[in-house]
């Protein structure tokens, strides 16, 4: 094998490789598969550019992004390594010279998208090639269960074979194990090395601001890239928003460059935006998740998410846009409850092209997306240290130090094990309320968790034989009521989450997170931020509360409005088994037929309507109303 340090030094400039760059090209120059996952800028390109420099023979290199092809070509090029590009933004002639080149036994790095083997010229041309090595860059992409299904990856199984099963090496920087494992199965892989270096970014301060109107959002946007002179990227979830904040952005910071990219824009526009972009010391680009994977430019010094995105895996990736130059960056969600609906309609749209198969397999992988919108959630509002819930949900074993997310910098973050962060009282009120929810199986709702440890007797706790339990009665000198506001606090610290079962609407029920199992077994302490779970101040007299509550005047519109929201919260209290005032309060209701809210966002201002409550209760609230 040749001296590889010497051959990095001599064809691509570089000094010495990075952390397990020389064990995966090791493995490749001696044929044998690889599944290399790397975090973003840690030099997956090398893995398989030095071994094709080497070898002296045709790398097929298979990528998603015409314009990281290009990109990575030009660089080659310019090191004097042979690299070609096959790909639709080539004229008609330049592909046929392309192809002609093939033909003649090209020996480099050809780079194509993976559609181009299903095209019938290239497909018959395919099968005659018979290159040393087929790179699969993205590599997540291929799976089902990752963040960025493509049908056109899924097949590329099928590629291999025509290729002559050349050893492959499949690169990608955000891949869970079940994601990994469906990469190996697909890809047919022969007992490959899986190289996993690690996704710790400790240069990056992962934040979460939370924000209940899109005014805010906009004000605390602005304020962000006011205060980061250096490159921005701004994500959003739809074409929609990535317009109306370029647009917002255009006209609020007039001394930035804003440049706007989805994929709706035609290809001569978003190739402008991209290039402004690279060469703007201080641009900020907005867009959704089409631009980005892959873009190469190391000083980013700021990524916002303007809406959560659907998985943890594409926040990884595209929050892992910021500070590749290996200098300190921020990433920053601007989290809003309602943006949880942008994702769960993109959650509907699984199957309709058909791509995923049958009915039961598409409902699976809804299922299995619903549970990755919640991992985003949870991570959204966690009081745990942000890089350490990244690591625990890519499996990295890694623990974190000197930490400087937001909830690491505020003190509130889960304190190591042996710490006595909480007063043992709390601890074991913790741990009680966690048993009876795990003792319900996700089969009940809040409420009907709360009667049970209160110790309650109603028809209802008898006939699914509740009142049999041990942890029956477990919490019986305090009041339901109390015990339904302890669970939420639970929660919200990420310990528990609600469901709709069979999607069933408005009577979700209440499960433990795997968070929460810990903490309930022991084997993890719970967050320092529950210090206060336990109450310290006596409520106010009912009397006085109701003199509170019910100081709103209405117009007859709004009275007639607010008789109906009053139905509407009746029959969610029977159906849950609950009092209405656990809904919400008449004062609430009031404000809600007098403000007249027309969607979730204007909803989520209205006093006494937290992003809970909405999640439960406010598509029946605005269907009330709807109507006037």
């Amino acid at each position: 094998m040749p001296d590889l340090r010497e051959q990095l030094q001599t064809l691509f400039g570089l000094d010495d490789f990075r952390p397990a760059q020389r064990g995966v090209i090791e493995n490749v120059l001696a044929g044998r598969d690889v599944l290399c996952v790397m975090p973003t800028g840690a030099g997956k390109s090398l893995c398989f550019q030095l071994p094709a420099a080497v070898s002296g023979r045709l790398t097929i290199v298979v990528s998603p992004l015409l314009s990281l092809m290009e990109d990575q070509v030009q660089q080659l090029r310019d090191q004097g390594i042979p690299a070609a590009v096959l790909n639709s933004s080539l004229s008609a002639a330049q592909q046929r010279q392309a192809i002609a080149e093939l033909e003649e036994g090209f020996a480099g790095l050809l780079y194509v998208a993976p559609e181009r083997f299903f095209l019938a010229g290239f497909a018959e041309l395919a099968a005659k090639l018979k290159p040393a090595l087929l790179a699969i860059d993205e590599a997540h992409c291929i799976s089902q269960w990752g963040h960025d299904f493509r049908p056109e990856y899924h097949r590329l199984g099928e590629v291999r074979k025509i290729l002559g099963n050349p050893t492959t090496i499949a690169l990608t920087a955000t891949a869970t194990d079940d994601v990994r494992a469906d990469i190996i199965h697909q890809l047919q892989l022969n007992r490959p090395e899986v190289v996993i270096t690690g996704f710790d970014r400790p240069t990056l301060r992962y934040e979460c601001r939370r924000v209940a109107k899109t005014a805010e959002k906009d004000d605390q946007l602005i304020d962000l890239i006011r205060a980061e002179p250096g490159s921005c990227i701004v994500y959003c979830a739809t074409r929609k928003n990535v317009e109306q904040v370029n647009e917002m952005l255009s006209r609020e910071l007039r001394d930035r460059s804003i440049f706007m990219y989805h994929a709706g824009m035609e290809m001569t526009a978003r190739t402008r935006s991209q290039e402004g972009f690279m060469q703007s010391p201080s641009g900020v680009a907005v867009a959704t998740n089409a631009f980005g994977m892959g873009i190469n430019k190391p000083n980013v010094r700021l990524v916002v998410h303007y809406n959560i995105p659907g998985t943890l895996e594409a926040y990884y990736q595209e929050a892992g846009r910021a500070g590749r130059d290996g200098l300190p960056a921020r990433c920053v969600l601007l989290f809003s409850f309602q943006d949880k609906y942008i994702q769960d309609f993109f959650i509907s749209k699984i199957g309709e092209d058909s791509e995923h198969g049958d009915a039961a397999t598409i409902e699976e992988i809804k299922e299995h997306a619903r549970r990755k919108l919640e991992i985003v959630i949870s991570y959204a509002q966690t009081h745990r240290c942000r890089r350490q819930m990244i690591l625990d949900y890519f499996g990295d074993e890694a623990a974190v130090a000197d930490c400087r997310c937001d909830a690491c910098s505020r003190g509130a973050q889960t304190p190591p094990p042996g710490t006595a962060a909480l007063a043992p009282e709390t601890i074991t009120l913790i741990r009680q309320l966690l048993s009876g929810v795990a003792r319900c199986n996700g089969k009940f709702g809040v409420g009907t968790v709360a009667e049970m440890l209160a110790g309650g007797q109603d028809e209802r706790l008898t006939r699914n034989g509740l009142d049999r339990l041990s942890v029956h009665g477990l919490l019986k000198p305090r009041p339901a009521k109390q015990i339904i506001a302890m669970l939420h606090r639970l929660m919200d610290a990420g310990l528990g989450r609600q469901r709709d079962p069979d999607g069933v609407k408005f009577r979700p029920v209440v499960e433990l997170t795997p968070l929460g199992i810990e903490v309930m077994k022991g084997t993890q302490p719970p967050s320092a931020a529950l210090e206060d779970l336990l109450p310290r101040h006596t409520p106010a007299p009912a009397k006085s509360r109701t003199r509170m509550e019910t100081n709103i005047d209405l117009d007859p519109a709004a009275e007639e409005r607010f008789e109906k929201l009053r139905a509407v919260r009746l029959q969610l209290a029977r159906d849950r088994q609950l009092p209405p005032y656990c809904i919400c309060h008449d004062s609430t209701l009031k404000l809600i037929a007098a403000q007249r809210p027309a969607d979730a966002i204007a909803l989520e201002s209205v006093k006494g309507m937290g992003p809970m409550k909405i999640s439960m209760y406010g598509e029946a609230f605005l269907a009330a109303i709807s109507g006037d």
